[in-house]
């Protein structure tokens, strides 16, 4: 994923722009209710490059063939997502909500049994261990702030234990990325 892949709406806000930006070491992403990736700092870009569905956090989960190891605890991210997109379908009508899900459920054999048995709970664990094919595994902590400004909108900002392996990984990324750009 490279930002040409994302609809970069923080773009037309230069407040949340110039926040996300300023995020260094840390992925941030901000995502639509049904987590489109509409805007990445630098990091985040780099964190997602590769993959196939990057602009989609729940079709990367269940339609990426790199998902399984992406994610290191997949069915851990699996079951979470799944209960995410429960949540959500139990609220208020989303647009592309329906489409998204009746995709899912057409292409992914997992994400149909996983829909089909899970009950609905919160996912209070935010830590991800991910397997990032240029710097090896990361441990990060992932916090979701809502955006006040864009009503349904979430940044995701992940984060790694000062001095530990997973910021050296991290550091080494944003060398890479920029060493890219």
């Amino acid at each position: 994923m490279d930002r040409s892949d994302i609809l970069d709406i923080a773009g037309a806000n230069p407040c949340l722009r110039q926040l996300m930006d300023g995020w260094h070491g840390v992925p941030v992403l901000l995502c639509d209710p049904v987590m489109n990736v509409r805007a990445a700092n630098d990091l985040g870009t780099a964190l997602l490059s590769g993959l196939r569905y990057g602009h989609n956090l729940f079709k990367l989960v269940f339609l990426d063939p790199a998902a399984g190891d992406f994610f290191i605890e997949w069915p851990h991210i699996a079951a979470a997502a799944a209960d995410l997109l429960h949540s959500i379908a139990a609220q208020d009508h989303h647009p592309g909500l329906d489409a998204l899900i009746g995709e899912l459920g057409e292409r992914s054999e997992e994400f149909r049994r996983i829909w089909a048995g899970h009950d609905v709970s919160s996912d209070a664990r935010r830590v991800k261990r991910l397997r990032h094919p240029l710097v090896g595994e990361l441990t990060l902590f992932c916090d979701v702030l809502d955006v006040e400004r864009l009503p349904g909108h979430h940044v995701l900002a992940f984060q790694a234990e000062p001095g530990s392996p997973s910021q050296r990984a991290l550091d080494l990324l944003a060398t890479l990325g920029a060493a890219a750009r």
